[in-house]
């Protein structure tokens, strides 16, 4: 079920209405509203294709078990069982991602296989979000297992009732439907201390309204009119594009997909301040940033954050070398790039971000100064180098394979005819993520004007101009590009 279709409207003012009851705040209003919002999310989840709650629901099961196993065996202090018990969910969350997302990808590349054996690798179907719970069932069970999460732990041992508590928030962390499909990865250790009786009148109002007319308008507006122009990238109307239109079509491809995906973060956002929830920002303006390193700061911040906590770290960060960082880099980018995909296209992007952070780590390893004290020139040509390299490479996610990457270059190189149109809709809907990283900006190192800016007239009347737009110009609606990740 996609955020902007009438069923979702009609799910979320069904559940709202029944999450808020009158009895919602008494004695087991937690319990009420922690089962109000697991039935929705699972409504949520398998309202396409419900075939695929069965995996969902092993996953789930099999997480809950585990941590509630895990927390049991910490607090009697024997750590031996806790390893084991950490060692099995990875390796079965892994398995999970492994069959599902990796097998037929793995299966490709084995010569001499029966033809009916690929076939049938092929067919398996590749669950919508198994990355994004498979990441949020590992993040707990580390998490738990490293002591960081703690709250209601003698509420999860394995005692009749209590057990059986622990087991239903561990499953609603898990199912929560705003971050079930695309995110925000939200760690246990931000979600669990959350988890209690929420009023109607607790909600704030402001952050729920802003956070979904912007989200809701980055996607309806601006990806979904920009998709009906980057579709043109692909074969067969790719070869009667000018060189001109290929570029414009790819700056439009560059400001879709970060208005895609950061427009889904705003609205997951949005929907769990309504529920009483807070979700960490997913997002930080990343076309402002001036190298590579800052773009994996600001984009996508809650896989930056997993990929660093739970990968570069463990592999051993910084610490063990030069050298062994370098490898480090590179190889949480690959896998990071697998992540997005089982495509060798994903893992080129994935290891050209790496090179680019160890070039840019080697070249300004011994650089002193902060971004603040760096020359206007200096910053301008950063920003510029950036923002063209990760255009770029956004290539590897439009295009559905290796050779249309190649054939594009080709093409960019032989003169065609021009398409207005399509140069005219990608400016105009892409002006609108420029205009928003320019407010980004302004916020940033005006901080003083913005502030008086925050709830005055003006901000209304944007705010106000962005619901005609969503009402009045909304594109044909599309699913969410990550969706398939």
């Amino acid at each position: 079920m996609l955020f902007n279709s009438w069923e979702f409207l009609g799910l979320l003012c069904i559940t709202l209405f029944v999450y808020y009851l009158p009895w919602a705040g008494g004695r087991h209003g937690k319990a009420w509203q922690v089962m109000v919002a697991l039935i929705a999310s699972v409504v949520f989840y398998g309202w396409e294709d419900p075939k695929l709650l069965g995996l969902l629901a092993i996953s789930c099961v099999g997480n809950s078990i585990a941590t509630a196993r895990i927390i049991l065996y910490k607090v009697r202090g024997d750590e031996p069982r806790v390893k084991k018990w950490v060692r099995l969910a990875v390796i079965l969350n892994l398995a999970l991602l492994a069959v599902f997302k990796y097998l037929p990808f793995v299966v490709s590349m084995i010569p001499f296989l029966p033809e009916h054996w690929v076939l049938w690798v092929r067919d398996i179907p590749l669950p919508i979000g198994i990355s994004f719970y498979t990441f949020h069932g590992i993040s707990m069970i580390v998490d738990v297992a490293r002591g960081e999460v703690t709250r209601e732990s003698d509420a999860m041992l394995p005692r009749g009732s209590r057990f059986a508590k622990g087991v239903r928030d561990i499953g609603f962390y898990l199912l929560f439907f705003p971050q079930l499909v695309a995110g925000p990865i939200v760690k246990a250790k931000q979600f669990w201390p959350q988890i209690a009786a929420k009023k109607w009148s607790d909600i704030l109002w402001s952050k729920v309204i802003r956070s979904l007319i912007l989200g809701f308008f980055l996607k309806m507006v601006v990806a979904d009119n920009l998709a009906e122009q980057t579709t043109s990238l692909t074969k067969p109307w790719l070869n009667a594009l000018s060189p001109l239109d290929l570029t414009m079509l790819l700056y439009g491809y560059s400001m879709q997909i970060f208005a895609d995906f950061a427009g889904y973060s705003l609205i997951a956002i949005g929907l769990a301040a309504l529920f009483g929830y807070e979700f960490p920002i997913n997002f930080n303006f990343p076309y402002l940033s001036t190298s590579i390193t800052e773009f994996w700061r600001r984009w996508h911040m809650s896989l930056s954050a997993w990929l660093r906590d739970y990968l570069y770290i463990p592999l051993g960060g910084n610490r063990k070398g030069e050298m062994r960082t370098y490898i480090n880099l590179f190889l949480v980018m690959f896998l990071g790039g697998l992540w997005h995909g089982a495509e060798w296209k994903f893992a080129l992007w994935g290891m050209l971000h790496g090179v680019l952070l160890g070039i840019e780590r080697f070249c300004f390893r011994h650089q002193k100064d902060t971004k603040a004290q760096r020359p206007v020139w200096r910053a301008l040509l950063g920003w510029c180098y950036t923002f063209h390299a990760v255009t770029l490479l956004w290539l590897t996610f439009l295009m559905p394979d290796m050779a249309q990457i190649a054939y594009f270059f080709e093409e960019l190189l032989i003169p065609g005819r021009i398409t207005g149109p399509a140069l005219f809709s990608s400016f105009v809907f892409g002006s609108a993520v420029v205009l928003y990283h320019a407010f980004g900006w302004w916020r940033e190192h005006r901080n003083t004007s913005f502030e008086r800016f925050r709830g005055s007239w003006k901000e209304s009347m944007i705010y106000g101009v962005m619901v005609f737009l969503i009402l009045t110009n909304s594109g044909p609606p599309q699913g969410f590009i990550y969706f398939q990740f």
